[in-house]
């Protein structure tokens, strides 16, 4: 519910400053929860990059050591 005016006298409603301190609150949240979930999939991004990295770096090191028991075997 938003502020709300009545045009009689008297109190009815929500008070406007609450209203505004409530939605400045709850807009503050979702800016730290869309900042802690930008971050979550950026490393997990940044982690799945790395170990992507680390296969094939592993399977490199494989190939070149298969390379050299290849030309050992055919001496």
């Amino acid at each position: 519910m938003l502020a709300y005016q009545s045009p009689k006298k008297g109190k009815r409603g929500v008070d406007r400053k609450k209203v505004e301190a409530a939605l400045y609150e709850l807009s503050n949240q979702i800016r730290r929860l869309d900042q802690k979930l930008i971050m979550k999939v950026e490393n997990n991004i940044s982690n799945q990059y790395y170990e992507k990295l680390n296969e094939i770096a592993l399977v490199k090191k494989q190939c070149i050591q298969l390379e050299k028991n290849t030309r050992e075997q055919t001496k």
